[in-house]
Order: C-alpha cells, then sequence, then structure tokens
C-alpha cells in the first residue's frame, strides 16, 4: 500500500470516528396528525441601539449613501445564534464572527454555481440544518397552522426591505398570486402545484387572502400538512415562490405599463409583443441568483449578485438589508463578497481547491478526491470535513420513454431492470469509489436486487426471451438488433465519472453492451429534458427533501410519463397503471404532517413501491461527503448533512 493511500485511510478513520461522536442529522421532532399551531418562537433580538454592521456600511452611512443599520433592519430581525440554523449537535463550537473577507468559490457551468445558489436560498420558514427541527419564520416574523391543517398564517417581518431598501410588504405576495399565477401568459397551467393540496396538478387549489400589509393567509379546501415543508426546505424553492418585488416587476408588467413603452427593449431582446417573455426575462427567482442578467436584481439574500463585466467571473457583495442579526446584535452576513470563477469542468475546479484557490467547495467534491485533498490540505490552507450526502450518490436512469421501440420493449419488464441491477457489484464500487463510506441501497432496491449475481441476472433475462446472441456475445432484441445502450453523463461529480465506466463493464457479462459518454453538463440537461437520453448515471432520492424517492424517481424512469401528469395529458406519453400508483402514493404523503406515524406509513408504502418495480436503480446510500473548507473559516458544520453548511452560509466567517 503506498503512502498516499495508508494517509488517506488513517484520515478516513479518524474522520469516522469524529462524525460518529458528533451524530448524523437532525432527526424530524415529534409531530400530531392535525396541530392547530405550527408557530415558534425565535431567540429575542437585541434592541436596535446594539445592531452592528460591517465596516463596509459604516462607512456609506457616514458618507450619507446608506440609511443607518437600524433603518435598514425589521423591527423583528431574525436572530442567529447557537441551535438556530445548525443544530448545536452539528455545530458545538458556534460562535459570534468578526466582518470582512471574500469568499472564493468556482464553477464549470455557465451562470450556474451551485454551492451559492443554495448560499443564497431563503425560504419563507427556517429550520435546522434541512430538516423538520426548529421550524421557525424566516423571510417571515411567524407563522399558524389552523383549522385541521388547512389555513396557514404568515405574518412578514415589519421594516423588512429589499436590497434596493424599498419595503416589503402583502403587495409583494398578491402581485405574485394575482398578476403572475393568474394571469395565463406567463402561468398557462395556473397556480404552481405547490399550492394545489396534495402538491399535486390534479389538488384543489389554495386561495390568497390578504389581511393588512403585513398578514397573509393561504387556505386549501382540504388538510395540506406538507404545506410547511413546501414553504421551507421541499425542492429549494425560496421565498421567490411567494414573494416578489412588485415595485420592481410592475414596470415589465402588461396591467401596469403600456406596451408601448417597453417596446424599444423588447424589440431589442427580439420578443416583438410577447411581453410575457419579456417579464420572465426580467424577473429572477431563487434558481437565478447566479446568471448575470440578474445583477442586482432586488433580493432578501445575504449577498446581492453585481455586474462584474466579465461572463466568466460572478460576483456577489453583502445586502446592506439582510434582515439577520446575530446573538450579539451584528449584521449578516459577516463575509463581504463572494467571487466564483468559471473553470471548465468539475476537475479543474478540484484541480483550483488543490492549489488553495478556493475557500468552500462541497458539490463538486467526492471521496474518490480525499487522498488528493488530505495530500495538499496543509500547504493549500484548507481543511476536509466528511458529513452526510443529502442524496444517494450515485445510480443509473434507464429512460423507459426513450424514442427506440426495441429498447422501451425490454426495458419497461420490471426483470430487466431487476437483471441491470443484479449485474451491478456494488460492494466493489462501495470499495473503490466510496472507499468503504457508504452502503447496499436497501431501501430503494431492497436485499434481493442489491446483490451482486451475475447468473441470476442472466436467467431473469433468458427469461424474458433474450436469449438469442451476436458473435460478440451480445443479446438481441425480438427485432434481432443487438442491445446496446448508450450511457450519457455529465461530470456532475467526479464519482460519476468511474462509476460510468464501471456499469460498462458490468452489463457485458449479462450480454448488454454500454458505450459510454461524456457531454457537457448544460447539453445534458437540454437533451435530458428533450427525452433525449437513454440511459445515464446520476445522484438520486434527495434525502433534504422528506423524501422523493416516489415522485422523483418517476422522472428519473421516463421524463414523458412526467410530463404527462403534470400537464394533465396535454404532452408527453400517457404512463402504465404502476406509475400512477406513485402519484397516489406521494399525493397522500403530502396531505399527512411530516414525521407522524401515519406519515411514517405512507413512505414506507412508497419504498416498498421503488424495491417492488426499481423506477430507478441506486448503486449506493448514506454515502459520506467531503468538504473542502478554508481553515480560516468558522462556523463551519462538522457533522450532519453537507450542504446545510451553505444554507447557513451567513453566519460563516474568516477567523482571520
Amino acid at each position: 500500500m503506498s503512502k498516499r493511500y495508508l494517509c488517506f485511510w488513517i484520515v478516513v478513520t479518524i474522520l469516522t470516528l469524529v462524525v460518529t461522536s458528533c451524530g448524523g442529522g437532525a432527526t424530524p421532532a415529534p409531530a400530531t396528525s392535525e396541530p392547530e399551531s405550527q408557530a415558534t418562537t425565535e431567540p429575542e433580538a437585541p434592541a436596535a441601539s446594539q445592531y452592528k454592521e460591517a465596516p463596509i456600511l459604516a462607512e456609506m452611512v457616514k458618507a450619507g449613501t446608506l440609511p443607518p443599520v437600524e433603518e435598514r433592519l425589521p423591527g423583528v430581525p431574525f436572530v442567529v445564534e447557537k441551535g438556530v440554523l445548525i443544530s448545536e449537535t452539528d455545530l458545538p463550537d458556534w460562535t459570534p464572527g468578526q466582518y470582512g473577507g471574500t469568499l472564493r468559490v468556482g464553477h464549470s457551468v455557465a451562470n450556474w454555481n451551485p454551492d451559492i445558489f443554495v448560499m443564497m436560498d431563503e425560504a419563507l420558514l427556517q429550520g435546522q440544518g434541512i430538516g423538520m427541527d426548529g421550524i421557525q419564520g424566516n423571510v417571515v416574523e411567524s407563522f399558524e397552522v389552523e383549522n385541521d391543517n388547512k389555513d396557514f398564517t404568515f405574518k412578514i417581518r415589519k421594516g423588512l426591505r429589499w436590497s434596493d431598501g424599498e419595503p416589503v410588504t402583502t403587495e409583494d405576495v398578491r402581485f405574485t398570486f394575482e398578476d403572475m399565477y393568474a394571469n395565463e401568459k406567463l402561468y398557462p397551467s395556473g397556480i404552481p402545484n405547490e399550492f394545489r393540496v396534495g402538491f399535486s396538478v390534479k389538488g384543489a387549489k389554495g386561495t390568497l387572502q390578504i389581511i393588512d400589509d403585513y398578514t397573509f393567509k393561504i387556505s386549501f379546501p382540504e388538510a395540506y400538512g406538507g404545506f410547511v415543508r413546501n414553504m421551507w426546505i421541499e425542492g429549494w424553492k425560496g421565498y421567490t415562490l411567494v414573494i416578489n418585488p412588485a415595485h420592481y416587476l410592475k414596470q415589465f408588467h402588461i396591467t401596469y405599463t403600456k406596451l408601448e413603452d417597453m417596446q424599444e427593449e423588447m424589440t431589442a431582446m427580439n420578443l416583438s409583443d410577447e411581453w410575457w417573455q419579456y417579464f420572465a426575462n426580467k424577473r429572477c427567482q431563487n434558481w437565478d441568483m447566479s446568471n448575470p442578467r440578474c445583477a442586482n436584481f432586488p433580493g432578501l439574500y445575504p449577498w446581492i449578485l453585481k455586474d462584474s463585466g466579465d461572463p466568466s467571473l460572478l460576483i456577489w457583495e453583502r445586502n446592506p438589508y439582510y434582515y439577520k442579526v446575530d446573538s450579539n446584535g451584528q449584521q449578516l452576513p459577516y463575509i463581504d463578497k463572494i467571487v466564483s470563477q468559471q473553470v471548465d469542468n468539475v476537475e479543474m475546479l478540484n484541480l483550483k481547491a488543490l492549489t488553495g484557490e478556493i475557500d468552500f467547495m462541497r458539490e463538486s467534491t467526492a471521496l474518490v478526491k480525499v487522498p488528493l485533498y488530505m495530500e495538499s490540505a496543509e500547504q493549500a490552507g484548507f481543511r476536509v470535513v466528511l458529513t452526510d450526502m443529502h442524496v444517494d450518490s450515485s445510480g443509473i436512469r434507464l429512460n423507459q420513454t426513450f424514442d427506440d421501440a426495441d429498447w422501451q420493449s425490454v426495458v419497461q419488464d420490471v426483470r430487466f431492470r431487476q437483471a441491470v441491477s443484479m449485474a451491478v457489484n456494488r460492494q466493489e464500487l462501495i470499495d473503490t469509489v466510496y472507499y468503504g463510506h457508504a452502503s447496499f441501497p436497501l431501501e430503494l432496491v431492497g436485499e434481493e436486487y442489491s446483490q451482486f449475481d451475475v447468473d441470476a441476472a442472466n436467467r431473469l433475462l433468458d427469461d424474458m426471451g433474450l436469449t438469442e446472441k451476436n458473435a460478440d456475445g451480445i443479446r438481441l432484441y425480438p427485432s434481432g438488433a443487438p442491445i446496446n445502450i448508450l450511457l450519457e453523463h455529465a461530470a456532475h461529480a467526479p464519482d460519476l465519472i468511474p462509476v460510468a465506466d464501471l456499469v460498462a463493464q458490468y452489463l457485458k457479462p449479462i450480454g448488454i453492451n454500454v458505450t459510454v459518454k461524456q457531454i457537457d453538463s448544460s447539453l445534458f440537461s437540454e437533451r435530458y429534458n428533450a427525452n433525449q437520453i437513454q440511459a445515464s448515471v446520476h445522484w438520486s432520492h434527495d434525502r433534504g427533501w422528506d423524501n422523493d424517492a416516489v415522485s422523483g424517481s418517476v422522472a428519473r424512469a421516463g421524463i414523458l410519463w412526467n410530463q404527462w401528469v403534470s400537464t394533465e395529458g396535454k404532452e408527453g406519453v400517457e404512463p402504465p397503471e404502476w406509475i400512477m400508483k406513485a402519484y397516489d402514493i406521494d399525493s397522500r404523503r403530502w396531505q399527512v404532517i411530516s414525521g407522524s406515524e401515519e406519515y411514517k406509513k405512507v413512505v414506507a408504502e412508497g419504498t416498498q413501491w421503488c424495491r417492488d418495480n426499481l423506477p430507478y436503480i441506486n448503486f449506493v446510500e448514506n454515502v459520506k461527503y467531503p468538504m473542502v473548507v478554508s481553515v480560516k473559516l468558522g462556523n463551519m458544520p462538522q457533522s450532519g448533512f453537507a450542504i446545510a453548511a451553505n444554507f447557513s452560509g451567513e453566519q460563516l466567517f474568516f477567523k482571520e
């Protein structure tokens, strides 16, 4: 064994002991099936006279270009202290930070930095880490759940301001629901599914009631206990689902601005008289916060995107109106600026980390890189934090709606998917790609089909009638054509590259030929959404979204099936009965309170559905996630889900 790998195993063992001793992710709080109130209290805010601000903002106040800090904060700011954003178990040494510094990050896809997207993703509500513990108001000051989980009342923080200084009121909520969601040009399918009972396109719609300038209620005709989760963490949606800056967006909306007043810029954008496309281009949602077109868009984020003048360079600067303070009265965030430089691919990002040019990286790391990280850590000035991955790291997507009759004739037979699963040597994957820090996918694949059994896999394919082979030993479709799978993937994560190559090796002994092709990330998304990807390897089952095993697997199983359901049959292909059962399970899951006994029964039904049907074939579960973090960064979680460090980015600070 080389010194490098000996060192690696020693370090990983130590890290494992640290993770074990400190505990895992936060567990859901006990919940009743029908709580009358879900309101929570925050830590008491310091007196306004005790508020402090970053030196750079203090200079602006002194120069008269910015109001005093007490006028920029809401009457009741969100207070961050130990155990608020991250549990004390996962961050026992939380401390008030100090101001200053530039956080250096990187991205490999134009106009998209996932680490920073999560760091900016402010939701209506806030919990600990990415779990259901400690749910409280975030953008809103408070909330209540009443009437058997049908009525949800929210109170916006009085004095909350957009990053341009304009006040946030229920007019921003009314505008979102009445002028956006109710406009058939902007939303042809109507109000988003988040506001339909059961989180379903077929669910009964919720209604909005504006109570006063800061209070609004969203009511549903049936119980919708999962709505609280939707307003917090499900899908990383952020506050833009409910609140948008009406004062800014009205200038691009036909109800408030004449077409001729918008025409000049619309013509320059080749939009003719299609004002709704113009509006959509001007509106920036939480997903758009690393797109240069959204520079200086009014937001409620800790940092605001600025125009860098360089398409490969993204820059965010602190929001002077950000609504959070720490327990000492210091307005957050602590860090002044974030800078992200674009590189060609994920491998280049890792090289920048190894040379000390990156202060924080989670999305693009992998266990396969840990030996290199540890070898370079001291010289480059970073440390490796080994925490939990919020997704199941890798698996194979076999697109059952891919436009090929031969392919559909076999892949839609569950025996084919079972055979593929049993041909995968998971133990080898765990040992070589994940260094022992993963387990078999017993939750979604099950014991039988997680086993490496080539003989059993071959028997399943024989039972399907796929007994004919060509001279190379490749099985033939009933039509006589060889079974060749084009497996295309993007380098979304370093582990997917070796996993894809190993899949091709694993399927050869059962008579299936796999050609692996790596493509550009943006091209992958475009082709995947267009139903042009036959097969791919990717992560799945986002554990941070309560449980997306069922609903998420449908889209992974057949993109056209998912389109058919989401458009109520207007697009896509009608799914088979076993797929429709998944939507029924998922709908019932959203009608109950997350964490309740009834909820757990529905989740168990969903995971059994996954094991029975293998809509998506997970390779591993419970993978650890290394984060590369500057040794100078404080308030960094040491356990729990890695992505929770992103969600609590406003409390990170440089110690020196």
